[in-house]
């Protein structure tokens, strides 16, 4: 028996990736523990796996939902950048936090989730091999590739490989702080300084839920990834009502913004004008 940690963001997306997978190492006979912030708590235990709380005092329960308000209101590079912001704090607290509750509960292996670079860095220090796992899109950087925050099309001719470099370049510089917090403790740990965008993650193993059909052509992934299909487990899930007695029996058009960017009603307005008759709406942000 293996006991895993698991260290994600407190975000229901991401929640809802990481613990299916916890439930199935647990169910294969396997000790499963998720090291994070209060806000996760009561999904890891109500998924029936074991739950760590580390900086406590420094984001206290109710954090995320702020979190959530604010960047509901933003869009575009200003939510990107706020977004890095949010990040940053939990690199430099995972950082502080983190290792120390590892080694006190005794986890031998990290599944984490890929958009939290700072996990690899953990588990280097401590001496442990870890997983990365997409809860998102990709973010594996290559230059045929369109960065994942932009809406570009692919194209492999040769302006639009200098417009997508053009695009890693900028979320390279909007993403430098959180950059800076692991280079001072890789530093401080005696870790070998990080010289891709690539190098956070997992050469052991990379595993997405995105089908590979939905992803764009791509040449440079590792032999280690693994494209595997969504996670899936509705168990300790909170239900979410629906309208049904909306519905009349027509074509339906569903349009969802996700857990963060949910508060922005004029993409959902718009959406409702331009959608075509006479197809039945039913637009509501989860």
């Amino acid at each position: 028996m293996t006991h895993f940690g698991i260290i994600c963001p407190a975000e229901t997306g991401h929640l809802n990736t990481l613990l299916p997978l916890g439930r199935e190492l647990q169910r294969r006979g396997h000790r499963v523990t998720l090291i994070g912030i209060l806000d996760a708590q009561s999904k890891t235990l109500a998924a029936g796996l074991e739950f760590w709380a580390i900086s406590e005092s420094e984001s206290p329960l109710g954090t995320m939902s702020q979190t959530f308000e604010k960047l509901g209101e933003l869009s575009g590079l200003a939510a990107l950048r706020y977004t890095i912001s949010v990040f940053t704090d939990a690199a430099a607290q995972l950082l502080q936090d983190a290792p120390a509750a590892i080694k006190q509960a005794g986890i031998e292996a990290l599944l984490v989730d890929q958009t939290l670079s700072v996990g690899g860095t953990i588990a280097e220090y401590i001496g442990i091999p870890f997983i990365s796992v997409c809860s998102a899109l990709v973010l594996n950087s290559e230059e045929d590739i369109p960065p994942f925050f932009t809406s570009w099309n692919y194209n492999p001719v040769w302006w639009a490989r200098l417009r997508n470099r053009a695009g890693y370049s900028l979320i390279g510089r909007i993403a430098k702080p959180i950059r800076e917090v692991i280079g001072e403790y890789r530093q401080e740990w005696n870790l070998p300084s990080y010289s891709s965008g690539n190098d956070p993650f997992s050469t052991l193993a990379t595993v997405s839920q995105q089908p590979a059909e939905l992803e764009f052509p791509r040449k440079i992934l590792p032999q280690s990834f693994h494209f595997t299909g969504p996670y899936h487990d509705s168990t300790g899930r909170e239900p979410v009502p629906f309208p049904y007695e909306k519905l009349t029996g027509q074509p339906l058009i569903y349009a969802s913004m996700g857990t963060l960017q949910n508060r922005q009603q004029n993409v959902f307005y718009r959406t409702h004008l331009t959608s075509l008759q006479p197809w039945t709406k039913v637009l509501t942000p989860l």
